[in-house]
């Protein structure tokens, strides 16, 4: 909270009068009633798979009793504080003893925007990352997507990129560049943006935001594309998509999110949990619930693996030896699907009949080669994976998972890691050397987020297919994309079995700065590196 807290300066009382919303999370009931309800909708084979409910149906399935909920209908206050954007309490607020009961916590009191970094980063003005360019038309090549495919017009599927902070945005000079570029629509623009979006993004710390949209915009040409800024936590995402469904806003069918903390240190990022008499724990439970409720409405969560591998970028030094390597979150959500990352071996071959940027002098763009897990030294980044503390392993993955313990492939001392929870990532995809336009330059850049955003955008393309035959989008995937696996891995999947996550990330001001620690190895078919 502390580190939170240097992001922001004090400048005084708020004025008398002012509002400030916040969410009050309640205790669940009838919870096993979701599952149920959540696996028929979800199973491939099940006589219910597919028939989706809405959130308002949902959520009256564990809905606290009325009498629960009458019980907060009064008053709150607090001491504020104001900044140039948002008010917060400096102190953390108790919960009153008369609701202690049925309230679990709350957010939007004293909790802080997330703060945000750089996106891992080579200007091509100033240095060379010695690899081919990724482009559009290299991930086309590289999974299958037919030459200049795109969206029906007038298509029904959607997309969206959630970015966290007090504020976040895009340059839309720099995305009409990068279409030109990539021989792409330059007419491309956002459909609708929500929260303290902003159209002159700061430079580097918008670097994430222009990767996310450059590409699931690029993949999934024509799917309305909206950008969401959450001046919260996860938490405040799943509640925000919730309360725009109920009062009949749009809601997109697939989200990308490229962002994560270490699963056990999420009060790190909201509030101080001691203070506040919650858990770690109660905050993922009820984070978790509000994923389940998307997927089981027809909505598909995107979310990228990490970038700082098993070690998760908690620990990107290697300088905790109690605890080395760690869940990241929310990618080890039994809810969502997590990506993860490769990089072409030895860069790979060159694209034939690449867009216009290609055909520059002294650029190579990649056209396929042998996929490995994405790692330092030869990437910026190395692919998050590993197996949650708080999630047990869901039914769907746990042929997969017992496959690659089986397999003789590394795994990290079993004092560090649990087997029997959710392992993760479920798939990966390209996650070095994209190439993007940023403040009006040419860069490489690298990360999960990355491949997250293209996962999303092919997702949309398929939800754009299935629309177009009458049948409703994808929702929750991952018990389809195993059973996929299953079925027949090779006519699915790139099979990527060479490499570990047991690296971390380049730090520092040159990008030269790396470790190792323990980690996970690849293997045959799915495995968590």
């Amino acid at each position: 909270r502390e580190s939170i807290l240097e992001h922001w300066e004090r400048v005084g009382r708020a004025e008398r009068g002012a509002r400030v919303s916040f969410k009050l999370s309640m205790k669940e009931h009838n919870k096993a009633e979701l599952d149920r309800v959540f696996a028929e909708i979800t199973t491939p084979g099940s006589p219910a798979y597919g028939s989706y409910r809405s959130i308002a149906e949902l959520a009256a399935i564990i809905a606290p009793p009325a009498a629960d909920v009458a019980r907060l209908e009064y008053e709150f206050v607090h001491d504020t504080h104001a900044d140039r954007r948002i008010l917060r309490s400096l102190t953390s607020p108790s919960i009153p003893s008369e609701i202690a009961d049925v309230v679990t916590f709350t957010t939007g009191l004293s909790n802080f925007p997330v703060p945000r970094r750089s996106r891992r980063r080579i200007d091509s003005t100033t240095e060379t990352t010695n690899s081919t360019y990724i482009v559009p038309q290299s991930l086309s090549a590289l999974y299958g997507i037919p030459d200049g495919y795109h969206a029906s017009a007038g298509t029904s599927s959607s997309q969206a990129v959630v970015e966290f902070g007090e504020s976040a945005g895009i340059s839309q000079t720099d995305l009409e560049t990068f279409m030109g570029l990539t021989d792409l629509p330059t007419n491309s623009t956002l459909s609708y943006t929500l929260g303290n979006f902003e159209w002159n993004p700061r430079d580097p710390i918008d670097g994430e935001s222009t990767l996310d949209v450059q590409y699931m915009m690029g993949v999934a040409i024509n799917v309305p594309t909206s950008f969401w800024v959450i001046d919260g936590w996860v938490y405040d995402f799943t509640t925000l998509v919730q309360q725009r469904s109920m009062d009949g806003d749009d809601v997109p069918y697939v989200f990308s999110m490229s962002y994560g903390w270490a699963a056990s240190q999420q009060c790190l990022l909201t509030a101080t949990c001691d203070d506040m008499d919650w858990t770690n724990e109660q905050y993922l439970q009820a984070t978790s619930t509000g994923f389940q409720m998307m997927g089981a409405s027809g909505v598909t969560v995107v979310v990228s693996s990490g970038d700082a591998g098993a070690a998760t970028r908690s620990n990107e030094k290697c300088n905790d030896m109690e605890t080395p390597i760690q869940p990241d979150y929310p990618a080890s959500d039994p809810f969502v699907t997590s990506v993860g990352g490769t990089m072409l071996e030895n860069d790979g071959y060159e694209l034939e009949n690449g867009p216009t940027f290609c055909n520059q002098d002294g650029v190579a763009c990649a056209g396929g080669g042998e996929e490995v897990v994405c790692s330092v030294p030869q990437a910026l980044i190395t692919s998050g994976g590993g197996f949650s503390d708080t999630f047990s392993q869901p039914l769907w993955q746990s042929d997969a998972v017992s496959a690659w313990m089986n397999s003789g492939a590394l795994q990290p001392p079993s004092q560090f890691w649990n087997p029997s929870g959710r392992a993760y990532p479920d798939v990966a995809g390209m996650a070095h050397a994209y190439m993007v336009v940023q403040n009006g330059y040419i860069a490489s850049v690298d990360g999960t987020s990355a491949s997250a955003p293209v996962l999303g955008a092919i997702f949309s393309l398929i939800n754009d297919r299935r629309f177009q035959s009458g049948l409703g989008p994808l929702g929750f995937a991952n018990p389809l994309l195993y059973d996929m696996a299953a079925a027949g891995y090779g006519s699915s999947y790139n099979d990527v079995t060479d490499g570990t996550n047991c690296g971390t990330q380049v730090y520092g001001v040159i990008f030269k700065h790396y470790c190792t620690t323990f980690g996970y190895g690849s293997g045959p078919q799915w495995d968590p590196a």
